[in-house]
């Protein structure tokens, strides 16, 4: 039980780092598509069609579904561009390059909070690593630790009461977290 509790923890750690690099590269790759449209504009090509929907299919790839709001706030803000374009007749590269400097700005901002949020991050790593070491510190001094939190009332009552306040306190930092990066888009 305890081994699953720790897992289900490193294993919802990796996908958001996951599906945060995935919406990062997203992003990155729709900032490429809307910069080369904007230069093929200022060059005189017309547009083959939306940045956005280049090179995808009609359904998103399991990459894109998890990719998260930032990728499809951006997608949103090309199809508007395209739209206000066809609508009103707005030159396409103004509205292209407004976009760009929005969602660069929206990397800006993302990047800083990351790295604001990095301490946080760091602090549930090692609060997630410390029973590790403190049963590397009571063999090192030969006291068998497992055998005391596994074969003993106390010690399972204390090993469980340590993992539901380790999971507890991991989603609270979890949930401080994607607070404070829900309005970042």
């Amino acid at each position: 039980m305890l081994a699953a509790a720790y897992a289900a923890m490193a294993v919802v750690t990796v996908r958001r780092r996951l599906v945060r690099r995935d919406a990062e590269r997203l992003v990155a790759a729709l900032l490429d598509a809307v910069d080369a449209t904007a230069e093929g504009l200022r060059a005189g090509a017309l547009p083959d069609g939306d940045p956005a929907r280049e090179g995808t299919r009609s359904r998103p790839d399991p990459a894109e579904r998890w990719a998260g709001a930032v990728a499809h706030v951006a997608r949103a803000r090309l199809d508007a561009a395209y739209r206000l374009h066809e609508a009103l007749g707005v030159p396409l590269v103004d509205l292209l390059e407004r976009v760009e400097s929005d969602l660069r700005a929206g990397q800006a901002v993302r990047a800083g909070m990351a790295v604001q949020l990095s301490a946080a991050h760091a602090t549930a790593a090692v609060l997630l690593l410390l029973p590790v070491a403190g049963l590397w510190v009571g063999a090192a001094l030969g006291t068998r630790p497992l055998w005391l939190l596994l074969h003993t009332p106390l010690g399972a009552a204390c090993a469980v009461t340590a993992a539901a306040m380790q999971c507890g306190g991991f989603l609270w930092t979890a949930r401080m977290v994607h607070a404070a990066t829900a309005e970042v888009r």
